[in-house]
């Protein structure tokens, strides 16, 4: 059974609850909808694009659409110790996470996976659409697959989609990941990554998968 035909049975039992005469007819990747206003948007997450999705929407459109391409750009480590989406196709981390702890954050600091764009060309390309097809991005909350989504604007995508809410979601009042997000949706996740889906690095100076 190839990946895409268990996601689009994965995704779409999730939606089995749908009444009847609600549509449930595949859609046009270009119908893709989104209640979220550009202007409200934090800077952070914001994307030259403008183009974002709630969990939930992404979801939906996935459900109807099981060709969109859905790419994870968490560091590969992140992945494995909280969970995915189910239903991505591709972890392609857009920074790395390195052994150095920055004083400010009191966290492990990051690097740019230089390699970012042209892994996710690549990615692309195999799956044998191109830059105009929908991409949606998705890290912890918003921020990373802003910047995921900012580099792929500039290297000619004009269709990637942020999911603002990312898999954990923002902070809660009291620090933890509780709000939104994915996860916090009770959408379905896993910690067990479908064939193919895992994302390595040819190691040398260069970030770049094998």
């Amino acid at each position: 059974m190839s990946h895409k035909v268990l996601r689009q049975i994965l995704i779409g039992a999730s939606l089995s609850f749908v009444a009847l005469g609600a549509p449930t007819a595949m859609s046009d990747p270009a119908s893709i909808r989104s209640d979220i206003d550009p202007a409200t948007v934090k800077p952070a997450k914001a994307t030259p694009l403008g183009l974002y999705l709630t969990p939930k929407e992404a979801h939906r459109a996935l459900s109807e659409n099981p060709d969109i391409l859905f790419i994870d750009v968490r560091d590969p480590i992140e992945v494995t110790f909280v969970g995915h989406a189910e239903g991505v196709d591709k972890i392609i981390p857009v920074g790395l996470t390195t052994h150095e702890v920055d004083p400010e954050t009191r966290q492990y600091s990051m690097v740019t996976n230089d390699g970012f764009v042209a892994d996710v060309d690549a990615f692309v390309a195999a799956q044998g659409k191109t830059k105009s097809d929908p991409i949606f991005v998705s890290c912890r909350s918003g921020s990373r697959s802003a910047v995921a989504a900012r580099k792929l604007a500039a290297a000619g995508f004009t269709n990637v989609w942020n999911l603002v809410e990312g898999f954990e979601g923002d902070k809660a009042a009291d620090g933890t990941r509780a709000k939104n997000g994915w996860r916090n949706a009770g959408l379905p996740w896993s910690y067990k990554l479908a064939p193919g889906v895992a994302w390595q690095s040819c190691g040398g100076s260069e970030t770049r998968a094998c």
